[in-house]
C-alpha cells in the first residue's frame, strides 16, 4: 500500500512538471517603433530582457480595432466565425445601432476552451468585457470602458474587484496628464492584484490593458518619440507585472490588437456617398440618424452627446458608411451594391473595398456590413467618421489606429519560425500547441501555424467547443 502511495505520488508530480504554465500581457495599439521607444529609454528593462529571449512576430489585424481584433486572437478563428465585426453594428431589420457585446461572440475564447478541459485559467479584462460568461476553473476580473463597475467570476475575486473600484471613474479622462496619472494609480492597484493572484493555481494568466491606446489618442504626437516622465513611470509598473508573471511561467508573451501610427489624410467615406447621390442628409437629430460610435456608446451608458454636425439619414440612403471604427458600408439598396464598390475602389487612399464574403469566411459572415473598406494606411490615409461635412479629404497631422500589431513569445519548448508577419488569428492555436491541448475544431489559419514549427512538430488536435459555449451563454443574465 505504501508502494503504491509513493507511485502514485511520483505520478501525480511528473504530471505537475509535465504542466505548461503560459502568462500573456496584451497591451492595446503597442506597435513596434513605441515598444522600441520605449525599451530604448531604458524604461521597461524586464520586458527588453524577455523580449530578447523571445520569438518576435508583425501581428496583422484587420479590421484594426479592438472588439474584433481581440476576439479574432481570442478565439483562434476570423470574425466570420466569432461573430464581431466593430465597435457597433447595424440591426438590419429596424436599422437600429447597437455595441457588441460578449453576447455576440459566437466562439468561446482560450480561457473558456481550456476550462472544459478542466484547466484553470486567471483573465484580467476580458474581451468583449461585458457580461462576463463565468466558466469552471477561470477566476475572471473586468474593467470595461462601457461598465464603470468592475466585473468578477467567481464570488472570491470580488475582493480583487473592490481594490479596483477604489479608483474606477466615471468620467471620461480629459487629458494627457490625467490619463497618464489615472494609469499610474490603476497600474500600482493591479500589480497588487497580480502580485495576490500568481500564487493561486493556473495554467494560463492573461492580461488584457488598454495602454498604450488611451495614452497615444490622448496624448500629442510627441510621444511617438518622447517619453515622459509620467509615461515613463506607468510602464515601469507595466514592466513590473511581466518580471512577476515571467517568474512563474513556462512561456510567455506580449501581444497588441493593432498598431498606432500618424497619417496625412482623412477620407471622409459618407462625404464620398453624399457626392454621388448614394446619401440623404438630415440637419437635425431624430430617429432616422446615424450615430457615430462615441454616440451609441454614451447612450448605452446612460449619457448624451452634443453633435453640431449633419446627420446621415440611415433609411432614405442608398448606403452609408456606418461609423469610424467599423470599417463598413451597409446598403440599403442592394442594385446599387455594384456602381457603390467601383465608386470606393476608384477613390486615392482606400486600398480596397470588397463584399464581405470577399474578406471574412464562417457562418456569420452575414452580420458584417455589406461592404468592407480597407484604407491605404500605409500611404498615410486613414478612415474618418461617419458626419457628412462637405468635403471628401481632410489634411493634417492625424495619429489612430494601423493593423501592425506586435507578439512576442518566449519559449524554451520548441523551435520557431521567426521574424515574419502572421494573423492575429494565429495566436491562441499556437498557446494551445505549446500547451499541448486541442484547438478548435473551426481553428483558422492552421497551414501558418505548421509553418511556425520549423523542427519538432507538436501532435495538432481538434476538439468541438461550440456546443458547451452555446450552454455557457444561455446561463448567463444581463444586468445593464
Amino acid at each position: 500500500m505504501l508502494n503504491f502511495r509513493k507511485t502514485s505520488l511520483r505520478m501525480m508530480n511528473n504530471m505537475i512538471k509535465e504542466e505548461v504554465k503560459v502568462s500573456v500581457v496584451g497591451l492595446d495599439a503597442l506597435s513596434w517603433p513605441y515598444l522600441s521607444k520605449l525599451m530604448d529609454k531604458g524604461v521597461i528593462p524586464h520586458i527588453k530582457a524577455v523580449i530578447s529571449k523571445s520569438y518576435k512576430y508583425v501581428l496583422k489585424c484587420f479590421p484594426p480595432t479592438t472588439p474584433p481584433s481581440w476576439s479574432s486572437i481570442l478565439t483562434g478563428v476570423n470574425p466570420g466565425k466569432h461573430g464581431i465585426f466593430g465597435f457597433d453594428y447595424i440591426v438590419y431589420d429596424s436599422l437600429e445601432q447597437k455595441l457588441y457585446t460578449a453576447m455576440n461572440l459566437e466562439h468561446p475564447r482560450i480561457h473558456e476552451m481550456l476550462s472544459m478541459l478542466n484547466f484553470k485559467s486567471i483573465v484580467i479584462n476580458p474581451i468583449p468585457g461585458y457580461p462576463i460568461i463565468p466558466a469552471k476553473g477561470a477566476k475572471i476580473l473586468s474593467h470595461t470602458i462601457l461598465i464603470p463597475k468592475p466585473q468578477f467570476s467567481p464570488k472570491s475575486m470580488e475582493k480583487y474587484a473592490n481594490i479596483l473600484a477604489k479608483i474606477i471613474r466615471v468620467e471620461p479622462l480629459r487629458s494627457c496628464s490625467e490619463t497618464l496619472n489615472y494609469y499610474d494609480e490603476y497600474l500600482s492597484l493591479l500589480n497588487e492584484i497580480v502580485e495576490k493572484l500568481v500564487y493561486d493555481e493556473w495554467s494560463l494568466f492573461w492580461i488584457n490593458l488598454p495602454i498604450p491606446d488611451i495614452i497615444l489618442h490622448k496624448c500629442g504626437h510627441y510621444v511617438f518619440s518622447k517619453t515622459l516622465t509620467l509615461e515613463a513611470k506607468v510602464f515601469s509598473k507595466v514592466d513590473k507585472i511581466i518580471k512577476t508573471l515571467s517568474q512563474m511561467s513556462d512561456i510567455i508573451s506580449l501581444i497588441s490588437d493593432h498598431g498606432f501610427s500618424y497619417y496625412k489624410t482623412l477620407i471622409r467615406i459618407n462625404d464620398i456617398l453624399a457626392k454621388k447621390g448614394l446619401l440623404k442628409i438630415i440637419g437635425r437629430r431624430k430617429e432616422a440618424a446615424l450615430k457615430e460610435y462615441r454616440e451609441v456608446k454614451a447612450e448605452f451608458a446612460g449619457k448624451h452627446l452634443e453633435v453640431n454636425r449633419t446627420f446621415v439619414d440611415k433609411f432614405s440612403s442608398k448606403a452609408f458608411y456606418i461609423s469610424k471604427w467599423n470599417l463598413g458600408v451597409h446598403v440599403n439598396d442592394f442594385n446599387a451594391l455594384p456602381k457603390i464598390l467601383e465608386l470606393l475602389n476608384s477613390v486615392k487612399g482606400i486600398l480596397w473595398a470588397k463584399r464581405r464574403d470577399e474578406v471574412y469566411w464562417g457562418p456569420y459572415v452575414k452580420r458584417a456590413p455589406h461592404i468592407i473598406i480597407r484604407p491605404w494606411f500605409e500611404g498615410g490615409y486613414l478612415q474618418a467618421d461617419n458626419k457628412v461635412k462637405g468635403v471628401i479629404y481632410e489634411e493634417g497631422l492625424f495619429k489612430d489606429h494601423h493593423p501592425d500589431g506586435v507578439f512576442t513569445v518566449k519559449t524554451s519548448s520548441l523551435k520557431l519560425l521567426d521574424h515574419i508577419e502572421i494573423s492575429n488569428y494565429v495566436v491562441t492555436p499556437l498557446i494551445m500547441c505549446l500547451m499541448n491541448v486541442p484547438l478548435s475544431n473551426i481553428t483558422d489559419g492552421i497551414e501558418i501555424l505548421e509553418k511556425l514549427f520549423i523542427e519538432e512538430k507538436p501532435k495538432i488536435t481538434f476538439k468541438n467547443y461550440i456546443p458547451k459555449w452555446k450552454v455557457l451563454k444561455k446561463l448567463v443574465k444581463v444586468r445593464v
